[in-house]
């Protein structure tokens, strides 16, 4: 994917987040939303990780941030996180806005060592 679909994707997935529910939203999950648990359920850990990266750089309200949390993160961790948790390590000893976002994520399926490597990066919990 190009880097404009690229920020495309992530700017329509914030707009969605910041109105979804709000009256003219007719659809249960915009595309944005879609598309992303599409590259969950495709696999596709290394567009999802430059989504992740690339959205989390952004100026988001609380809400969003916990939703990223929540949703791709958490998603990304549980499926891939024995893959990239060495990088999701380095990344949040070196920027205070990911080891942030850490703290909106569960253990959800996440393996064990995924998960106790996580609580290890987290401070405090939302």
């Amino acid at each position: 994917m190009e880097p404009k679909e690229l920020e495309a994707v992530v700017n329509a997935w914030i707009l969605a987040q910041e109105t979804y529910g709000e009256i003219g939203l007719d659809e249960d999950n915009p595309w944005p939303i879609e598309k992303v648990s599409d590259w969950h359920l495709e696999g596709n850990h290394e567009l999802l990780w430059q989504f992740i990266l690339t959205t989390y750089k952004r100026n988001l309200s609380a809400s969003v941030q916990a939703m990223l949390a929540a949703g791709p993160l958490e998603d990304f961790l549980v499926n891939f996180g024995e893959m990239y948790i060495e990088q999701v390590e380095t990344l949040s000893t070196k920027d205070p806005s990911f080891r942030h976002l850490l703290r909106g994520v569960w253990k959800n399926a996440m393996t064990d060592e995924v998960w106790s490597r996580i609580q290890a990066l987290r401070t405090e919990i939302w």
